[in-house]
């Protein structure tokens, strides 16, 4: 057993303490922490055995000689419980344990002490606890954490504490470590009915009982040191996700209670970089539009910054509420100094356009976005500061949010190919360079949702934001009929983002209908149906039916909000006029058409034809081949024209065709959108019709065609073709080839118009047929 000289006098209150001093250092060489740490816990221990988890480097045993009873070295692997393991066996070993009041578990995870340990022993050592720490957690479940544990004699000597030792044995990661050993050695002791206490015990609360923001005190060192912790951990001077506080500022708080620590931490550069966090200045957008209800609270909230140096811009929108009123009546200093810039605009303009107008009104380096019913924490620009500061080579940063009414948290590490699928990064923590405004443009004033979404895929494409796990955010999703995300479609919003960024492709089924209560459920089921790689919207058009299907069309739209969007405009507009509009209200590369009483058979013809467009740039649209179900005789068949006709057609092909119409139903074709949305109106005359288009888009390019039947074609008596009498088919004939005749390539006129005569033959002699029937009559 080694000599030790113990003074009991030089020990508080008389006990006799062993501290068990965990360190690893990948390098060798001590940690710079760990001699004043040592050097402060050496007055109030009999003996100090340091565990390194690392061999040391030559001279750093001599360094320990001062402080250390014992030096044990070597990698293990086993974390601090490894060495805690170590340490105590060696304790116990050499009879140190024997005459002990006090075991004493500590580790170099923390600069100390701020001014001396002495003052926690006093308060700790008179409540009259079994074993305690410097601070507990609820993280997972109550524990003391093991940065600092002292367990009393009984506690150290139990047979649970020994039997819990003995089970340390080596984890996959720190993780691992926390659940298994920091959890357990709290759980154990407890169950085997010791009592616990801290010296900071965690009484913070959160927003939300799945708020975890404050389960963990070192997350806040500030609080804990004005609480009396004499320790302040190397983490939170070393990393800004791990200090809601700041580095800055927790350094600046040691500058003036600590010099000797601050000295300490600060002979480290990548702690001493963070005092420059107190110049990074931001500039914040916030748009409103008559909310004046909610706004002094969110403006509040930018106002309890800790950090100092930004601007608050506030664009009213053209409120018509009282908003100017009220910010000018809570705000006056701040607008006076400047620190809030107030600018109103004559009229509406919408979000979009208002947060433009602010990034042209800021004046500092870094943006960030407060919306005005939404709440920011009083640490966010804290920690950003900071997190700039720690990771200057990076453009962007986010954090995550909390739904304050469901406990909700939304944000997550950043992954580009996740990101297009789905947005997880809210404006309201999402920070970034001004200058990328310059260079990517701002908010796209033709969107009126999800313009967040399509903001921050742009501004972090050319590189990876840094993402902060706190949350920094209290959203509430309060639904109040002047908010965008209430008023606008999210699907279109979100086809308009697919299509914009996505490599796959998007479709925009459109479904028009005229009194097809009969037929439309199984249109729209079958487009329910639609599966592949691809991004789907389903737009219902009824065009003023006046039987059951409108209210069909809504239902479908109430249950599938996020798949169907029923844009009927209430009235009979005509069909040339229906498609026109669908046309132009699809938000996809690609349109589907589906007319209310045909449907689809192949679940996969939206990812078929729009893989093929895909593939074939030069096809301005693909068609494949319809199955005709004749409803009077209730038979189907297929048409013969469609047989054997090749992978790519052209306007040639068509004008062979006795009937001019290889396609035959709009409903097995899909087409590109760029196209159709820009159709010139001669193609909508008479009516919308396959020959007219398919001439039109032959100026264009070609035409695919896939040699599987997908859908099926109603021949329904009361449909604007087949239900007409024969003489109205002629003159609608006539007429659409008429307009063929006019839009077609010059080549393909004279086969145009031999077909065109045709009709107009047939017509004659059917009209002289039914002249003389009427004279015999």
């Amino acid at each position: 057993m080694p000599s030790l000289s113990f003074d009991r006098g030089s020990l508080l209150s008389g006990r006799k303490r062993i501290a068990i001093f965990a360190s690893y250092s990948g390098d060798g060489f001590l940690p710079p922490q760990v001699l004043p740490y040592l050097a402060g816990l050496k007055p109030l221990t009999q003996a100090i055995i340091v565990v390194c988890d690392n061999d040391l480097a030559p001279g750093e045993r001599e360094k320990l000689a001062p402080y250390a009873t014992h030096v044990i070295t070597g990698r293990h692997g086993e974390y601090d419980f490894g060495s805690y393991k170590r340490g105590t066996a060696w304790a116990r070993d050499n009879g140190l344990l024997e005459t002990a009041d006090d075991l004493i578990l500590c580790n170099d995870s923390c600069f100390g002490p701020v001014g001396s340990f002495a003052p926690m022993f006093e308060k700790m050592e008179a409540r009259g606890l079994d074993f305690w720490g410097a601070t507990d957690s609820r993280e997972f479940t109550y524990h003391l954490q093991s940065y600092w544990v002292v367990l009393s004699r009984k506690v150290f000597l139990s047979s649970a504490f020994t039997s819990f030792l003995e089970s340390v044995k080596k984890q996959e990661n720190v993780q691992q470590v926390i659940l298994n050993y920091e959890l357990g050695l709290t759980k154990t002791l407890i169950e085997a009915g010791f009592k616990a206490g801290a010296m900071v015990e965690n009484t913070l609360k959160g927003v939300h009982p799945k708020d975890p923001s404050s389960n963990n005190l070192t997350l806040f060192p500030l609080y804990t040191l004005e609480r009396g912790l004499p320790l302040v951990k190397v983490k939170a001077l070393r990393a800004a996700h791990t200090n809601a506080d700041g580095p800055n500022r927790v350094l600046e708080w040691l500058r003036q209670n600590a010099t000797d620590i601050y000295d300490n931490a600060t002979s480290d550069i990548n702690i001493k970089r963070f005092e420059d966090a107190g110049d990074i200045a931001f500039s914040l957008i916030m748009p409103t539009h008559n909310r004046a209800w909610c706004i002094l609270k969110s403006i509040a909230a930018v106002m309890a910054q800790t950090h100092q140096l930004y601007e608050l811009i506030i664009i009213d929108d053209g409120s018509t509420d009282n908003t100017e009123e009220v910010i000018k009546r809570e705000f006056r200093e701040d607008l006076t100094t400047g620190r809030i810039r107030y600018i109103r605009l004559p009229e509406n303009v919408g979000v979009c356009n208002a947060r433009n107008i602010g990034l042209a009104y800021a004046k500092n380096a870094w943006i960030a976005y407060a919306d005005s019913d939404n709440v920011i924490r009083p640490y966010f620009l804290t920690v950003m500061a900071n997190a700039i500061i720690e990771h200057n080579d990076r453009d962007a940063f986010y954090a995550r949010l909390i739904h304050i009414n469901s406990g909700r948290i939304f944000g997550k590490p950043f992954d580009r190919e996740a990101l297009i699928k789905g947005n997880y990064i809210d404006l309201g923590v999402f920070v970034h360079r001004r200058s990328l405004i310059a260079k990517f443009g701002g908010f796209d004033g033709e969107m009126r949702r999800l313009v967040d979404w399509d903001l921050i895929i742009r501004l972090t494409k050319h590189k990876t934001p840094f993402y902060l796990s706190m949350i920094m955010l209290d959203y509430t999703d309060e639904e109040h009929e002047d908010r965008i995300t209430i008023r606008e479609s999210f699907l279109k919003a979100k086809m308009i983002i697919h299509t914009k960024h996505d490599s796959i492709p998007t479709v925009s089924t459109v479904i028009l209908s005229y009194n097809h209560q009969e037929f439309i459920v199984e249109a729209i089921e079958s487009a329910l149906a639609q599966k592949g790689n691809f991004v789907h919207e389903i737009l219902l058009s009824d065009d003023g039916s006046n039987d059951g299907t409108t209210r069909i069309i809504e239902r479908y739209a109430r249950k599938y909000p996020t798949r169907i969007q029923d844009i009927s405009r209430g009235g009979n507009f005509g069909i040339s006029s229906n498609y026109r509009y669908c046309f132009k209200q699809s938000s996809g590369n690609f349109i589907a058409v589906l007319e209310g009483d045909d449907y689809w058979t192949d679940p996969e013809k939206n990812m078929k034809q729009s893989s093929f467009l895909m593939s074939h740039p030069e096809a301005t649209m693909v068609f494949s081949r319809i199955e005709l179900l004749d409803m009077g005789k209730n038979s189907y068949r297929l048409l013969p024209r469609q047989d054997g006709l090749a992978s790519l057609l052209a306007g040639s092909d068509f004008a062979k065709n006795e009937h001019l119409n290889l396609i035959a139903n709009f409903s097995s074709a899909m087409f590109r959108k760029k196209i159709m949305a820009d159709l010139p109106s001669a193609v909508y005359k008479p009516r919308m019709n396959e020959i007219t288009l398919s001439f039109y888009l032959d100026r264009i390019g070609k035409f695919g065609f896939i040699d599987e039947v997908m859908s099926v074609y109603r021949l329904n008596s009361a449909s604007v073709w087949t239900g007409a009498s024969q003489i109205s088919r002629l003159e609608q004939a006539i007429e659409i080839r008429e307009n063929a005749l006019r839009i077609a390539k010059p080549e393909h006129r004279p086969a145009i118009q031999a077909r065109l005569n045709e009709k107009k033959h047939q017509l004659a002699a059917l009209l002289a047929t039914a002249k003389n029937v009427t004279k015999v009559a």
